[in-house]
């Protein structure tokens, strides 16, 4: 709803602007004044960044301004997560302490739901015939950037024990290494079967020919 309504003042000012950077400049503001805003009401100022990209992305320059914003997002991203990893202590889940065996059942439970539920959904698809569903389902299985937020706020409000934040975090890594030989396996069994079909194609347009 914000989005509709920030489309039309954002645009103008974004047409407006003779400068270098006319679409960059007031997105990135109002991703920092987001920002401040989830800070002065105690919320972690990603959630306001967050919140800014979902108002963008309903703009009409959301296509521009995404290719605008990569090189940045390159520079930056690497820097996010290298710093929520960082501050998490896998220390805690290492498996010859006994008070670190919590941690360890939370972390294979958490990954086994993020595949399973995953591979699930993808199976959940109607209306499609032919579709690789379970290629579908596969290619939703990492958790990104989107995981390593809610641990780092979660760790910053003191909501999150620290095996339940490397538990997390172990599951982000886990499911992002994971799923791209998973995918590759998922994609494999089409690959296989395409090429029999094609066969099956030529023979029976032989036959005809035969026929004809």
């Amino acid at each position: 709803m914000l989005g509709k309504f920030f489309n039309q003042s954002f645009v103008a000012i974004a047409d407006k602007l003779q400068t270098r950077g006319a679409l960059l400049v007031p997105a990135f503001t109002f991703a920092l004044a987001m920002a401040c805003l989830a800070s002065v009401i105690h919320l972690e100022a990603i959630l306001g960044a967050f919140a800014a990209g979902l108002v963008l992305d309903e703009t009409d320059k959301r296509k521009e301004l995404d290719q605008q914003v990569m090189p940045i997002a390159d520079i930056l991203v690497p820097i996010f997560f290298v710093t929520v990893g960082a501050k998490a202590n896998l220390g805690v889940l290492n498996p010859t302490v006994p008070e670190n065996r919590a941690g360890l059942v939370i972390a294979a439970f958490l990954l086994v739901v993020a595949i399973v539920g995953k591979v699930v959904t993808g199976w959940t698809i109607f209306g499609k015939p032919g579709i690789n569903r379970l290629a579908v389902g596969v290619g939703m299985i990492p958790r990104g950037e989107v995981g390593l937020v809610f641990a780092g706020i979660g760790s910053a409000s003191g909501a999150l024990s620290a095996p339940l934040e490397a538990a997390i975090i172990v599951m982000v890594i886990l499911t992002t290494f994971l799923a791209p030989p998973l995918l590759q396996l998922s994609l494999k069994d089409q690959e296989s079967i395409a090429p029999e079909e094609s066969d099956s194609e030529e023979g029976e347009n032989a036959a005809v020919s035969v026929v004809e």
